[in-house]
């Protein structure tokens, strides 16, 4: 999909791909043209479109310039241009306040971060990853971790309400058999205090300094396998 995708790449200072709903997958008046930057990374899972939009690749088909209805909030952040300056990165690691001080305490603890206009975007292209994870699963797994000395960092994202997305270190360098529901994130993840135009993106568990050190990818996968084969008794 990855090749369909970029074939509908518009060429600018912020490289990006046109995407939008299959038909079927979404009401027409749902399929508007989302802008996905490149590179989008693996072929399978989620990516973020620059409205803040969190999108499965699944459900997305590829279109031209000047096909379809496009999201004027995509449109409005891609126009704005590349990333902001770089903040002075002094060690402050406020990350519920204004973007420039939350993209400034991120990069103190040394998470790869760009900050564009108001939204703050972690790459996702080197060791860090993010899961999407059915949020009646994260509580357990979550806790399974924490006993494992592995704590992660939690996301609530308003475009996946049923869902938690889980930052995790490490990635294992080929696609792990997860379990039904569960999802990569892949290119770039909003972080807090980033608005979509559905809400604001939220910290469930907020992160430690080290936290994209503590908790690998395989970690999680073995937390859901506990979480899974191991289902609490009933009352």
């Amino acid at each position: 999909m990855t090749r369909q995708l970029t074939s509908g790449a518009v060429t600018d200072a912020r490289p990006v791909t046109l995407v939008r709903y299959r038909l079927g997958v979404a009401g027409e008046t749902a399929r508007t043209v989302h802008l996905i930057p490149l590179p989008i990374g693996s072929p399978v899972g989620a990516v973020t479109a620059l409205c803040g939009a969190l999108l499965r690749r699944e459900d997305l088909e590829p279109v031209t310039p000047g096909q379809g209805m496009p999201c004027m909030v995509c449109v409005l952040n891609h126009v704005a241009g590349g990333p902001s300056p770089p903040p002075v990165t002094t060690g402050d690691t406020r990350i519920d306040t204004d973007p420039l001080a939350a993209t400034a305490g991120y990069r103190a603890w040394g998470w790869p971060v760009t900050l564009c206009r108001d939204q703050i975007r972690l790459n996702l292209d080197g060791d860090t990853g993010a899961l999407i994870i059915p949020a009646p699963l994260v509580a357990e797994v979550t806790a399974i971790l924490a006993m494992r000395r592995c704590p992660v960092p939690v996301l609530a994202h308003p475009y996946a309400p049923e869902h938690r997305i889980l930052l995790v270190a490490e990635r294992f360098g080929v696609t792990l058999p997860w379990p039904p529901g569960v999802h990569q994130v892949t290119g770039t993840l909003l972080l807090p205090p980033t608005v979509t135009p559905h809400g604001p993106i939220t910290w469930i568990q907020l992160p430690e300094p080290d936290a994209l050190r503590f908790c690998r990818e395989i970690d999680v996968l073995a937390a859901l396998r506990t979480a899974l084969n191991d289902p609490p008794a009933p009352h």
